[in-house]
């Protein structure tokens, strides 16, 4: 099913990867302690700008880390800052066999990935992205420093990092949110651990579209952080015309924006909000092969989106399109 003629050889790859999570998902939660020891040393480097998307912007010097790659014989070195454990900044409460799920899901593939910013190049992987728990509770963002495009990274070290964090920050008291950075070649990535309270509702087995043109659309779609007015045709301030749909020409699977009032509804919001909910409907319902939807978006709460199958038609391709 993944191995669809719309992708191109680099979304593929990434595709290929993702698919790990579905099929973990019934993996047992298995305790920290069973994981490779951690060692930490300290690597006098420069410190690293944060991503744009509302991140702190003093972070640490980095440091070395040195894990054993994950049961195998191999090991995998990378450096990467102390992660930076911050309730107040990153919420409190994780549910640590939520992000112990999320974190046995991740891929352990050792070929380097490139990950960048979203429309701004041909990557492996696009920027932001969000690792969810098939539960939605606990969320590992992936994004770039300020001022850097994209870098470069094993899934693997994505995962040891993981688990440095959920070690450091959820499994231990005070039980929090955190920050990992100096990741990638240029120790230009940056992990962030934290909550999330999904208001995702899937539809019935068997209803949803084909997860990976799902996947193809939440990976493209706008993830920025600009406030923007969704509103009616025709009305001076509408910056997004509702209804906002972003699907392919053959219509698989279709990504709905509209109010609670169709066609009337005005409300203010940013894309990544929006991004961050059509994601935990992929994770939630699409990747399980339902139709799903997020409500109460916006800063009334008056938003929702939406992923569905659009059935067939009979286009001879599945090029991305936007309308409204």
């Amino acid at each position: 099913m993944l191995v669809r003629a719309l992708l191109s050889p680099s979304c593929l790859r990434w595709h290929l990867l993702l698919a790990c999570m579905t099929v973990c998902h019934a993996v047992a939660i298995r305790s920290l302690d069973a994981s490779p020891a951690t060692e930490l040393q300290v690597h006098h480097g420069p410190s690293v700008n944060s991503s744009p998307i509302i991140w702190p912007v003093d972070l640490p010097a980095p440091l070395s880390v040195e894990v054993s790659d994950l049961g195998s014989s191999k090991t995998t070195n990378f450096t990467a800052s102390l992660p930076a454990c911050d309730g107040r900044l990153y919420g409190r409460n994780l549910r640590l066999s939520s992000c112990m799920q999320l974190y046995h899901a991740m891929s352990s593939y050792t070929v380097p990935q490139t990950f960048g910013e979203r429309s701004t190049g041909n990557y492996d992987a696009p920027l932001p992205f969000r690792y969810l728990s098939h539960d939605g509770l606990c969320a590992l963002d992936l994004a770039h420093a300020a001022g850097v495009m994209s870098d470069t990274i094993a899934p693997v070290d994505l995962k040891v990092a993981a688990r440095l964090l959920i070690s450091v920050c959820v499994a231990q008291a005070p039980n929090e949110g955190g920050l990992l950075t100096g990741l990638g070649q240029n120790k230009a990535l940056a992990l962030r651990l934290v909550p999330y309270r999904p208001t995702v509702i899937c539809g019935p087995d068997n209803s949803g579209p084909p997860w990976v043109s799902c996947r193809d659309i939440v990976d493209r779609m706008p993830a920025n952080n600009k406030k923007q007015i969704f509103g009616p045709k025709g009305d001076a301030r509408t910056t997004v015309v509702l209804p906002w749909k972003y699907t392919t020409t053959r219509q698989r699977c279709g990504l709905f924006v509209d109010g609670t009032e169709p066609g009337r509804t005005t409300d203010t919001g940013d894309w990544y909000k929006i991004w961050a909910a059509a994601n935990a409907v992929d994770f939630m319902c699409t990747q399980l092969g339902r139709n799903g939807s997020a409500t109460r978006l916006g800063d009334d709460k008056r938003l929702h989106v939406e992923l569905r199958d659009m059935k067939d038609s009979n286009a001879a391709n599945d090029e991305l399109i936007t309308t409204s």
